[in-house]
């Protein structure tokens, strides 16, 4: 009976050995063409620390770009739980950059963007918050971003739905290309930016 034992424990272990092998051969042998979206161009933006960041900082990083606002009773938390994820689960990727961008700057001041950081847990020099003109966030996340923003003008409108935005998460390369845009509600699509942040990291 023992040694029967010990020959299901072998199987069970190889089995479990092989599976994680083909796992990782998967992954390293995904090749499926990420999106080339175009460049993400010249920007720059009010840091959480009322300093500027700029392209020029962000050149050679891969970035995740999410939009959101501060008091959003929406998709926000979850994207911002998202961003969270991100930055544990790929601590290791140096290169990696996680920015979120205001829609609601008039509301969220460097001061409120960086009391909402704290409470993710943000890295302030992996995870940044920008800020700046109405005008020229909208511009940045409808013509750059490829997302959509608008002010909810409908009569049911609160301070937790006031701004209507996308919650895609906008993965950028090294060299400040678009490579895809990702579902940042979703675990599956939050899943596969992982892995296509882990090859853009390798292919640099």
């Amino acid at each position: 009976m023992l040694r029967a034992l010990r020959i299901l424990t072998v199987v069970l272990l190889a089995g479990a050995i092989g599976l994680t092998i083909a796992k990782v051969r998967s992954y390293r042998n995904d090749a499926t063409p990420l999106d080339d979206l175009g460049s993400l161009g010249e920007f720059s933006f009010t840091s959480s620390t009322g300093g500027t960041i700029s392209d020029r900082d962000l050149n050679g990083k891969v970035c995740v770009f999410a939009c959101f606002f501060t008091c959003c009773t929406e998709s926000c938390p979850q994207i911002s739980g998202s961003m969270a994820r991100l930055q544990s689960e790929l601590s290791d990727v140096a290169d990696l950059r996680l920015v979120s961008l205001t829609v609601d700057p008039e509301t969220d001041t460097p001061e409120k963007l960086a009391a909402y950081g704290k409470t993710f847990g943000a890295e302030p020099n992996r995870w940044l918050f920008l800020t700046g003109p109405r005008e020229q966030v909208e511009s940045f996340v409808i013509g750059r971003l490829r997302q959509a923003v608008e002010e909810n003008k409908d009569a049911d409108r609160t301070p937790g739905n006031k701004m209507l935005h996308s919650s895609r998460l906008t993965l950028v390369d090294t060299k400040g290309t678009i490579r895809g845009l990702f579902d940042g509600t979703s675990a599956d699509e939050v899943d596969k930016l992982k892995l296509a942040v882990r090859r853009l990291a390798r292919e640099r």
